[in-house]
């Protein structure tokens, strides 16, 4: 899930706890762990923050192209 902040808010750092950051209006913060998606429920639900869905453009690798040599008529 990810968030996009509405206000500036502290919150926890890490998933223990015992460090703090501030969460700045406008970020867009990617809760991938279990710890994070629980603090991006309690912004959601004290209205700190909006649940948004982010379409990234998947890579795609080039193909290679097959080169054809031409046929070259030798003169003499």
């Amino acid at each position: 899930m990810k968030i996009k902040m509405l206000v500036d808010t502290k919150g926890s750092a890490n998933e223990s706890g015992n460090a703090t950051m501030m969460y700045r209006k406008d970020d867009i913060v990617d809760c991938d762990k279990s710890w994070k998606v629980s603090l991006g429920q309690m912004f959601l639900d004290n209205d700190f923050a909006i649940e948004v869905k982010v379409d990234t453009p998947k890579e795609t690798k080039a193909k290679k192209k097959a080169v054809k040599k031409k046929a070259t008529k030798k003169k003499g």
